[in-house]
C-alpha cells in the first residue's frame, strides 16, 4: 500500500526537486555530450544526469511510489503501486542541444491512470507551471487560464519544426500564425497560460511527454485529446499516445471535426 502524503507536502517536495533539476540543466549546458538512442532520438549526458537526480530525490522521499521516465528502463513499478512518478528529464532535447530556450523538465504524479500533480519547468525562461487536481493551474504562483478564442483561423498554434509540412495539408490553419517550438510539454503549458490557442502534434508521444502538461491544461480550463477526438489514457502497457491536440473546450471540438473531415 502506497503511503499517502498531503498535497502541500507533495507540492513542496516536487517543486524543490524540479527547480534543482533545472539548475543542473543550466549549469551543464556548455558541457553537453550527445549520443543517439536511434537515428532521430538524441540523448545527452544531462538527460541522464537529471533523470538520476530526480529518481534518487523522489524515491528517497516517496519510496513506495513507482517510477517511469524516458531515460529509465520500465521496471513495471507503476503497476505495483497506487501512485507513480512519470518524468521526462528533458523534453525537447534537440532544443537543449541547439541552445534554444524552449526545452522543459516535465514531472507528473499519477494515481493509477490519472495525473494528480503536474509540473513543467522551462529553466531558461524561469517559468514553473504547476497544478494539483481540482486546485487550479499556476505559472510562477499566478493562476492561469486558457484563451477563450473560438475561431480556428485567428488562433496561434504551436507545432514542432519537423511537422510544419504536415500542417500545410489543412486549410483551417492560418499559416501566418504558426509558432515553431520543440517541447510538446511547453507548447501545452503555453496553451494553458493563454499565450497560444492550440498545441498540435501528429506524431506519437509517450506518457512522460504530456502527462504533467495535460493536468496543467485541464486545471486551466482546457482539454487534450488525440486528433481522432479521444481522450488520453495513461499507464497503458505501451504508454503511447498517437497524436496530441490541446486547446480550449470549444476550439478542440471544432478542430477535431475539421481535421477528421480533411482525412475523408
Amino acid at each position: 500500500m502506497s503511503k499517502q502524503f498531503s498535497p502541500s507536502f507533495l507540492e513542496n517536495v516536487s517543486k524543490k526537486a524540479i527547480l534543482e533539476a533545472g539548475q543542473i540543466a543550466i549549469s551543464f549546458k556548455e558541457n553537453i555530450i550527445v549520443q543517439y538512442k536511434s537515428e532521430n532520438q538524441p540523448v545527452t549526458n544531462v538527460d541522464i544526469k537529471i533523470d538520476n537526480f530526480l529518481k534518487s530525490f523522489l524515491k528517497k522521499i516517496t519510496p513506495s511510489y513507482g517510477w517511469v521516465s524516458e531515460e529509465t528502463s520500465d521496471d513495471r513499478s507503476r503497476f505495483k503501486s497506487e501512485f507513480y512518478w512519470c518524468v521526462d528529464p528533458i523534453d525537447g532535447t534537440r532544443s537543449y542541444i541547439n541552445k534554444k530556450p524552449e526545452y522543459t523538465i516535465s514531472m507528473a504524479l499519477i494515481k493509477k491512470n490519472d495525473p494528480i500533480l503536474g509540473l513543467v519547468l522551462n529553466p531558461e525562461t524561469k517559468e514553473l507551471f504547476f497544478a494539483i487536481k481540482n486546485k487550479g493551474a499556476f505559472c510562477n504562483e499566478k493562476k492561469i487560464k486558457v484563451s477563450q478564442n473560438k475561431d480556428i483561423s485567428s488562433s496561434k498554434y504551436g507545432i514542432s519544426s519537423s511537422e510544419i509540412k504536415q500542417i500545410k495539408k489543412y486549410k483551417c490553419f492560418n499559416q501566418d500564425n504558426t509558432i515553431k517550438m520543440g517541447s510538446i510539454a511547453y507548447k501545452i503549458a503555453l496553451v494553458a497560460k493563454g499565450e497560444m490557442d492550440i498545441a498540435i502534434s501528429f506524431t506519437k508521444k509517450n506518457d512522460w511527454d504530456i502527462a504533467a502538461a495535460d493536468l496543467i491544461l485541464r486545471e486551466a480550463g482546457g482539454c487534450l485529446k488525440n486528433i481522432s477526438g479521444n481522450k488520453t489514457t495513461y499507464n497503458s502497457r505501451q504508454m503511447q499516445i498517437d497524436s496530441v491536440l490541446a486547446s480550449n473546450v470549444v476550439l478542440i471540438e471544432k478542430l477535431c471535426a475539421e481535421l477528421n473531415e480533411c482525412k475523408k
